[in-house]
């Protein structure tokens, strides 16, 4: 894939740790780490233990323990019930499994048995009097976005017709030319050279521009621009899901193959495991790319309704020819 710059480590490699996590929702959590030695080194991502992909947060659960378990009023009720030999089982699973934490929701207390079982296994607890049910909220939210498979493309990434839209093709083609005509006439840019895309969820590719390079394009010849300065706020767009790519080439270029006369030169790029259109666009003499991708924009928007102006062609045309078999039109 010759747009695509680096993805973000496989699976194994995307982990937080722990203290990270305690510093980042601590505040809107209102958690307690009682004993912060404790569990301080563990990280949390995409685990396997037995064989089995390891959940990343539930609640208590000692069949397949999640990496971080929440315990709230119903789980520390249900405790208070377990015979010695169902709490000694317990006590086995949770500290031999893949747990890292346990989180002790609606101001509950551990039995003393497993809070010491815990310990000893260095397994991290944080204590809050938020609701088990909000705990679990936040953390999946944090966990999904920091934990989430990231990409970087390189290209020009653009929210057009309120499609986010990138823009791709060799070096000196005119990405950035056509994204600051683009944005002249009123689209948005999000991000210039490397915009850095997370799969947040089925088909949901969610795009953003590194701080280093945010605000800024460049442009042949002009050098850097700042687009914010430049066009004010609404020139700017901070995320965008991506939608559609349009491909720059050279209208020169002997290998390209000429595109469907009626369906034009479409395809699908797979990101991410993610399948997005994409629209292969020359660059050549008199062609107004600007215009044609705003066409492009529109035109997906259409598809996306359902409406395929190449198939509504094909369909009034295969009605005309069987109204005149003969394939010619006879006017009085």
């Amino acid at each position: 894939m010759d747009n695509l710059r680096t993805e973000a480590g496989e699976d194994a490699d995307r982990r937080v740790a722990i203290e990270t996590l305690y510093e980042r929702l601590a505040d809107s959590l209102e958690l307690h780490w009682p004993e912060p030695h404790i569990g301080a080194a563990g990280t949390l991502g995409a685990t396997r233990h037995g064989g089995w992909r390891v959940p990343t947060v539930g609640y208590l659960n000692f069949i397949h323990p999640p990496q971080v378990q929440i315990v709230g009023q119903p789980e520390i009720a249900y405790l208070g019930r377990l015979s010695d030999a169902l709490a000694a089982h317990l006590r086995a699973q949770l500290t031999q499994g893949a747990t890292r934490l346990v989180v002790v929701a609606d101001g509950q207390h551990l039995p003393d048995y497993l809070h010491t079982a815990l310990r000893a296994a260095d397994i991290a607890v944080f204590t809050t009097h938020a609701s088990g049910h909000r705990v679990a909220y936040r953390l999946r939210h944090f966990l999904g976005e920091t934990l989430a498979r990231q990409i970087t493309l390189h290209g020009v990434f653009l929210e057009v017709l309120s499609i986010g839209l990138l823009v791709v093709g060799d070096p000196g083609v005119g990405k950035s030319e056509l994204a600051l005509e683009l944005i002249n006439r009123g689209h948005r840019l999000v991000a210039d050279d490397a915009p850095e895309f997370v799969l947040l969820g089925p088909d949901d590719l969610n795009g953003g521009c590194p701080p280093l390079l945010q605000d800024f394009l460049e442009v042949r010849g002009l050098g850097i621009l700042n687009i914010r300065a430049m066009f004010g706020e609404a020139a700017i767009k901070r995320r965008k899901q991506l939608g559609l790519i349009i491909r720059l080439v050279r209208g020169d270029t002997s290998d390209t193959a000429p595109p469907d006369r009626l369906t034009g030169a479409r395809a699908t790029r797979e990101i991410l495991d993610t399948s997005i259109p994409e629209i292969t666009l020359p660059v050549a003499v008199g062609h107004n790319l600007s215009v044609l991708v705003e066409a492009a924009a529109r035109d997906h928007l259409l598809r996306m309704q359902g409406q395929y102006s190449d198939e509504q062609f094909a369909a009034r045309q295969a009605q005309v020819i069987g109204a005149d078999p003969t394939g010619v039109s006879s006017c009085d």
